[in-house]
């Protein structure tokens, strides 16, 4: 490998896990979030996103025997974004729960 190439692959590789660290840390602070909606919202737009691609991609490929199987297998890897956002969303958000009554019960003894 050239040595002159080694400063591009690190700009390029740069480009590709800032934007992916900055989702999950959004991601994290909007399932901290009191309401649950927030947490939601990077999930949904993932999945909704995957939908429109894999119904786009079905109209538009033509049939040549296989175009099921290739839309499924893109509405899957397309929703493993969605999956893993909602994952760290329950466990961030089941956290929150149990902090959340034992301040209700705290405040409940204090009157």
């Amino acid at each position: 490998m050239s040595v002159a190439l080694f400063p591009l692959i690190l700009i390029m590789i740069l480009f590709l896990i800032v934007p992916v660290i900055g989702l999950i840390v959004l991601q994290v602070y909007l399932s901290k979030m009191e309401k649950d909606w927030p947490g939601l919202i990077l999930p949904g737009l993932f999945f909704a996103t995957s939908l429109i691609v894999s119904v786009i991609l079905l109209f538009l490929v033509p049939d040549d025997g296989t175009v099921i199987l290739r839309v499924l297998f893109m509405f899957v890897m397309g929703n493993s974004p969605a999956i893993v956002f909602f994952i760290i969303y329950k466990s961030v958000h089941k956290k929150q729960i149990p902090t959340k009554e034992l301040d209700k019960m705290t405040i409940h003894d204090l009157s």
